[in-house]
């Protein structure tokens, strides 16, 4: 094993990509195209906690997409992102606020009608369709549950990904599926973990050497997940307890 075994994958990196927060000033202070491509990083990476947090409502699965089109719509039409301010909270708050404020309108909830985007626009329609979004809530959860849930798994999901990613290009594969195998998806899935010296005898590993990877995949996985969490956090405070609030939702100490 090599002395980068032990050290963190992909090295240090400290500067972050675009925040959500100036994600919405884009799309509030630019206009054409580059309006256009905020917005829709912005829907397709929230609109499936929207919609599962409307499906637990009481919703059904078509009205969920017709309600969730629609109230991303009406953040294009009223351009409501453009009250969006850090210094009121989180990014998350601020998005469930504005939903709750679009559901309480019962003229609309009941007689919302399946629109299509404005032009240039994703389609939730065509997301959920693309991805079989069917969804049935668990029995008792609440949807402020349900919005946390979705939105915790979808967060998780694209940093595994992005892990996944790294972990190809530095030749690092075995660092992956030991830790997606033993961490993740028990997580996501509530299963229990297999035995550390059973992935070890998978991959020809001493129980040592599986453990070793394990670390340094877990310290390259945290990194990588607190870059996702400042994309929305408005200051360190906020990361540390979207952080806490998150390893409390998967069950972590």
């Amino acid at each position: 094993m090599t002395r980068n075994d032990e050290t963190e994958i992909g090295g240090n990196r400290h500067s972050f990509p675009t925040t959500r927060w100036s994600l919405l000033g884009a799309a509030r202070d630019t206009t054409g195209e580059e309006k256009r491509a905020a917005l829709n990083i912005l829907i397709r990476g929230y609109w499936k906690p929207v919609f599962c947090y409307v499906r637990g409502r009481g919703y059904s699965n078509e009205d969920a997409q017709d309600l969730t089109q629609e109230f991303f719509t009406s953040w294009l039409r009223k351009q409501l992102f453009g009250r969006a301010d850090p210094s009121r909270g989180r990014f998350r708050s601020f998005l469930l606020s504005s939903l709750n404020n679009f559901l309480a309108n019962a003229h609309r909830a009941a007689h919302a009608q399946r629109r299509s985007p404005p032009a240039g626009f994703v389609s939730i329609h065509e997301l959920a369709s693309s991805q079989r979004a069917v969804f049935e809530p668990v029995e008792k959860e609440t949807p402020d549950g349900i919005f946390m849930r979705v939105w915790a798994s979808e967060l998780i999901l694209r940093v595994v990904k992005s892990f996944e990613q790294e972990c190809r290009t530095t030749g690092k594969e075995v660092h992956y599926s030991i830790f997606r195998r033993r961490v993740v998806e028990p997580a996501l899935e509530g299963t229990d973990p297999p035995a550390l010296r059973e992935l070890a005898e998978e991959f020809g590993l001493s129980e040592k050497e599986a453990a070793n990877r394990l670390v340094t995949a877990k310290r390259a996985f945290l990194r990588l997940l607190r870059d996702e969490i400042r994309l929305y956090a408005s200051s360190e405070d906020d990361l540390t307890a979207e952080l806490q609030e998150l390893f409390q939702f998967l069950g972590k100490p």
